[in-house]
């Protein structure tokens, strides 16, 4: 069987569908659209020292910036949609998810099922202020990590700062700050986020 010519606007189209809802990519695309995304994926990881894992989906619509010295470091099944930023030593497990216009900067680091809602901010790093007598632009960055424990739901534009540390089976609700640890099935909101209610307990 012939594959399937499609016109400009069903490629520019289809490209677009990929880049934001890239949970359709691997039921859908065609064999060139998979050979297309392998070998993007194969020159991130030779020329930019991306590691990514079965099943990935990358998309080049994404701004990711990465190295040797600071590698992203994804798992089986995990996508980055378009519009994201993604820069630093930012690691996540398998089944992880980046929606789109998602920001992940500095040292971030995820377990498995980590689904991060569009908009969303993690930046693993600070900016020195403590010198009066210099502007804050030169002072140090100073960078004690964000980590993610395994299934944790991130809603839209949801910030969390640097050092934070959020258990597993966690729930941050949309725009959430998260300044503070939270623990282990919390369902977290609010700016400053608060503690709610535990999922493992009754309410």
């Amino acid at each position: 069987m012939q594959p399937r010519m499609f016109t400009r606007f069903e490629r520019a189209y289809r490209r677009r569908r990929f880049d934001f809802c890239p949970w359709f990519f691997w039921d859908e695309a065609t064999a060139a659209e998979r050979r297309a995304q392998l070998d993007y994926q194969a020159f991130l990881r030779q020329r930019h020292g991306v590691v990514a894992g079965a099943r990935c989906f990358l998309s080049p619509a994404a701004a990711i910036i990465s190295s040797e010295r600071e590698p992203l470091t994804l798992g089986d099944r995990c996508f980055i949609a378009g519009g994201a930023y993604v820069t630093g030593r930012v690691t996540l497990g398998s089944d992880s998810t980046v929606n789109p216009y998602a920001t992940l900067r500095g040292v971030v680091s995820g377990g498995a099922g980590v689904r991060i809602g569009a908009y969303g901010c993690l930046v693993g790093f600070n900016h020195g202020f403590d010198q009066l007598d210099s502007p804050i632009f030169q002072q140090p960055h100073t960078s004690r990590g964000i980590i993610l424990g395994d299934d944790v739901w991130l809603g839209a534009q949801v910030t969390v700062i640097d050092g934070v540390h959020v258990g597993s089976h966690v729930v941050l609700g949309a725009g959430a700050v998260v300044t503070k640890n939270v623990p282990d099935y919390a369902v977290s909101a609010g700016n400053p986020a608060k503690v709610l209610r535990r999922r493992n307990q009754d309410l």
